[in-house]
């Protein structure tokens, strides 16, 4: 079974895994092995502050796969409005498939994106923004809970309950993550509405990833509790490794006045590039979700996605016996 869903037929995916826009991780070696292996591969427009590098990284893509691929475009900030457009026209003009946006509601930048021909992907905290979103025009939306890496909803809410009810709600079809790393995480989503599931975590300890072999080995050598969360004080948390840069964050934030300056020479995307590059684990806000717990080896994109359709197959073949 390919577990074809709206999601699949909208993206023109064999399987429903997106790839998550980890900022400095989601390289686009990475995003076209996820394309080639039938998932929606991606990659971070932050990764190329030089527009004209960005387009060259998007062009390599197209030229090295004729299967969908996405980009993530952060809108947090509101400033770098005339800055995003011209990444989405860079995106139309050289063939991505989708755009996957978050931080705010992308209305303003919708009929670019379709005027492209290109589908929009937005991640969202809490299901009334998925709700909210629907209205405003987006194709999907996608929701992770407090298990995943990287931002998840400042109230901390299980996938378990987010999915769910943002399944409920949305007429539109419903991506969730937050955990998902095997065939049993992948079809608990769709247990729970979701048509398509993004996947982060694993993909870092994939083969194609960019990421230092040390940096992959932390993953396996830890455990699900070896994760905090971090910038609170900020109100832009963050799930990551618990590593000292971590540590020196949360030491920061208990201090009175603490704010954004304080915490950037630690919490920076440069710094965590920097130390991704160089193997140091100990700097960089590493951000890794509860899964660690679950991964325990590298390899390439297309056996990670083949072995979680084969392994929710089976299980599938296992809950029917017990009807």
């Amino acid at each position: 079974m390919e577990f074809k869903t709206r999601v699949t037929e909208i993206l023109g995916i064999k399987y429903p895994i997106m790839c998550g826009g980890m900022q400095n991780v989601a390289n686009p070696e990475l995003g076209v092995a996820i394309a080639e292996a039938g998932g929606l591969g991606m990659t971070n427009m932050t990764m190329f502050p030089d527009i004209n590098d960005f387009r060259n990284a998007v062009h390599w893509m197209r030229q090295k796969t004729d299967k969908p691929f996405a980009v993530n475009i952060s809108m947090i900030d509101e400033s770098a409005n005339d800055k995003i457009k011209q990444y989405i026209d860079v995106c139309g003009e050289e063939g991505v498939n989708a755009i996957e946006t978050n931080g705010r509601d992308p209305k303003q930048f919708i009929d670019q994106i379709h005027g492209y021909g290109m589908k929009i992907i937005h991640k969202v905290p809490m299901p009334r923004h998925a709700l909210h979103v629907e209205k405003s025009g987006v194709d999907i939306v996608s929701i992770i809970g407090a298990e995943a890496a990287g931002h998840p909803s400042m109230n901390l809410i299980s996938s378990s309950i987010l999915v769910n009810k943002a399944a409920k709600l949305c007429t539109i079809p419903v991506i969730g993550g937050g955990g998902v790393c095997d065939g049993a995480s992948f079809l608990s989503m769709l247990a729970l509405g979701a048509e398509g599931v993004v996947i982060g975590t694993r993909f870092i300890n994939a083969t194609e990833c960019k990421i230092s072999d040390n940096h992959k080995q932390w993953i396996i050598d830890h455990q699900e509790m070896d994760t905090v969360i971090c910038q609170r004080v900020i109100k832009n948390i963050i799930r990551a490794a618990h590593n000292d840069a971590a540590d020196e964050c949360l030491r920061l934030e208990a201090q009175e006045g603490c704010d954004l300056a304080t915490l950037m020479p630690v919490i920076s995307g440069q710094v965590g590039k920097a130390a991704y590059e160089s193997g140091d684990t100990s700097k960089g806000i590493f951000t890794v979700g509860q899964d660690i717990g679950l991964i325990d080896d590298v390899k390439p994109a297309k056996q990670i996605i083949e072995d979680i359709i084969a392994e929710a197959n089976a299980i599938m073949n296992k809950l029917n016996a017990l009807q």
